[in-house]
């Protein structure tokens, strides 16, 4: 498959790397290797990175047109199904590639390279051009930093329950051939402003608990007081990580009226399939649902309480 992948490198003239909406580092960074790697190998082709929305750490878009997006080689990363691409004319292409980490629920890909062992797309990437088959190319100090930055953020540095020693064996590849300076990146990646902190403990005083499940709801008006946008804010579930007697944890944010929610929970803990119910879904620790009701919501919430004392 990794060959065929390469084939059809070389087949189009044009590429565009596609990532989900509301990218977070794993899509982004996954997004900035395979862009970097094809830039530094391939400069015959004209290749374009898609999207309109932005991560705010680091981020790269071009305008693509209709006509290119329909004559190009589609790559999408870390997006496991279609209308979760920040850019659905990605469908409209000549041919499709799907690279992802996700349990499957949507094959839309011509090629579908998913490995959910994998803790981040970045684990996926350097899987596939680290293998023999590229083996001929060169790798830039920013390919690897890119796709570590990448496995580092959809850890959290290494600490999620998707982590591995495949995944740590990975990042120590990349951190060795391009010479990183961890701390310095971790710095980059993890450190806040004092903004942001003030926010962080603001956002503190709406935690609740209900047994072993602890939770954060924010609606509009909680938005406002914080002074925050919900999508940075549901950024900071992991304030609810690490904590004893808490198997789930959940943040809940209003948008448009509905609510959208985060759900993340310690190992044996399946919440992915609960998540499926309400039209959301994700890896067995790490799952969303966007877009439903409140009464909804607290059906969620009842059922993820009952699976928390299990």
């Amino acid at each position: 498959m990794y060959k065929r992948f390469l084939n059809k490198i070389k087949e189009f003239d044009k590429i565009v790397i596609y990532r989900h909406q509301r990218p977070d580092g794993d899509a982004m960074f996954s997004s900035l290797a395979i862009y970097t790697f094809l830039k530094d190998n391939f400069k015959d082709k004209k290749i374009k990175m898609a999207g309109f929305e932005d991560y705010d750490l680091i981020s790269k878009r071009h305008k693509v047109s209709d006509n290119f997006i329909s004559d190009s080689l589609a790559i999408v990363v870390d997006t496991s199904r279609s209308d979760r691409i920040d850019d659905i004319r990605a469908m409209n292409s000549k041919f499709i590639v799907k690279i992802d980490h996700h349990p499957v629920v949507d094959n839309y890909g011509d090629i579908n390279i998913v490995d959910v062992k994998c803790a981040a797309a970045c684990e996926v990437i350097a899987d596939i051009l680290l293998s023999d088959v590229f083996k001929h190319y060169k790798f830039s100090n920013k390919f690897y930093e890119y796709l570590y930055c990448g496995i580092a953020t959809d850890t959290i540095n290494f600490k999620t329950t998707s982590t591995t020693a495949k995944t740590l064996h990975t990042a120590s590849i990349l951190a060795d051939r391009a010479n990183l300076q961890i701390s310095k990146l971790v710095e980059f990646l993890f450190d806040k402003d004092i903004d942001d902190f003030y926010k962080t403990t603001k956002i503190r005083s709406y935690f609740k608990t209900d047994k072993k499940m602890a939770y954060i709801l924010l609606n509009d008006k909680d938005l406002k007081n914080i002074n925050i946008e919900a999508n940075e804010a549901k950024n900071h579930i992991d304030i609810m990580s690490n904590l004893k007697n808490i198997n789930i944890w959940v943040f809940i944010v209003e948008s448009e009226k509905l609510y959208d929610v985060s759900v993340r929970s310690k190992r044996g803990y399946v919440i992915n399939k609960i998540c499926q119910k309400y039209g959301g879904g994700g890896h067995a620790n790490a799952s969303g649902i966007k877009g439903i009701e409140y009464k909804q919501v607290k059906l969620l919430l009842k059922e993820l309480v009952e699976l928390s004392t299990k």
